[in-house]
Formats: C-alpha cells, structure tokens, sequence
C-alpha cells in the first residue's frame, strides 16, 4: 500500500511541476503574443515570435495531454455504453484505456522516428524542427505512464466513477447543488 502511495505521490509531484510549467508557457505566449500586438501597431515586428508560439503551443498541447488523461478530462461518449451492465462498463474502461496506451507507445515511437529523420532548422531562428517532436516523445511516455497507472488501480476519477456506477452527470450535478 505504501509502494502504492509513493508512487502516486511521485506522479502528482511531477503532473503538479508539468502543470506549472504549462501555466508559465501559457503566460509568457500571452505577453510575446500582446507585445507583437504593439509592435505591429507601430509598423515594426517580433521576427521569432510566430517560430516560439509554434513552439509554445506545440509544447502545451502535448503536455497537457497526459495530465488530461489523468484527471479525466477527455470527452467519452456514452450513450450507448450506458446500456452496458457493471461489468461491460468496466471491460469498456479498461478497452479504451488499452486502446490510449497503445496510441501513446505510437506517439513515442514515432515522435523519436521523426525527430531522427528531420534535419531541417527554422528560418528566424535556427531551432531544428526536430525538437518540435520531442514533445510528442515526452507526452507519449507520460501518457504511457498514466494510463498503466490507470490501469494498475491509480487515478480513480469521478467522472470514471460515475460511468461505472451508472450515475447520470444530471444526477450528480442536482445532487451537488442540492436541489
């Protein structure tokens, strides 16, 4: 149980570092982004900013995937798999979590085959397009690390919960607001 603990307790240490550094991406884009705004105002020009933002934004949609999976974020339809019995709900949890394994080894495996194949660099500033890559590298293996975790029992959501009790979110919505 304690092996259990640390382990959870590790991942949320390195989810919570993740997420800040997503928040300071996130914050540094709104300031290049409102100071080329000025700029252009008065006819000049930030000459990398469209290269970082590609950066920037490349890196914070694939590092937030893995905290998404995480805290159950993504979009699961469940208008038919509510028909399911118990058990069928849960073969369908663990399937679908099966199936985003799977999509996270690929993005592993083929992020790492890109970034060996691409030699070419940005015009403005010489970054290798390569490393636009890595982040695809280092999401998959979070995700991967997620969902294993997910699997071995780890990061049991509400939102999961729900779905395998059967509770509509209507439900528990109403039972939040206490009506």
């Amino acid at each position: 149980m304690k092996t259990r603990q640390c382990i959870e307790t590790g991942l949320n240490v390195l989810f919570s570092f993740i997420e800040t550094l997503c928040r300071l991406a996130l914050l540094f884009m709104a300031c290049i982004v409102t100071a080329q705004v000025v700029v252009r105002a008065f006819h000049g020009n930030i000459r990398w900013c469209e290269e970082i933002m590609l950066f920037m934004l490349d890196g914070l949609m694939f590092m937030l995937l893995p905290i998404g999976i995480k805290d159950d974020l993504h979009i699961r339809v469940e208008v038919f798999a509510k028909l399911f019995p118990k058990k069928g709900r849960k073969v369908l949890v663990v399937l679908s979590d099966l199936v985003m394994l799977l999509v996270s080894i690929c993005m592993t495996y083929y992020g790492q085959v890109l970034m060996t194949r691409t030699f070419s660099r940005l015009n403005v500033t010489g970054i290798p397009k390569k490393y636009l890559y890595l982040f695809t590298v280092i999401s998959g293996v979070l995700c991967s690390v997620v969902l294993i975790a997910k699997l071995c029992g780890l990061y049991r959501c509400e939102a999961t919960e729900n779905f395998l009790n059967g509770a509509e979110e209507s439900d528990t919505t109403t039972e939040k607001e206490g009506v």
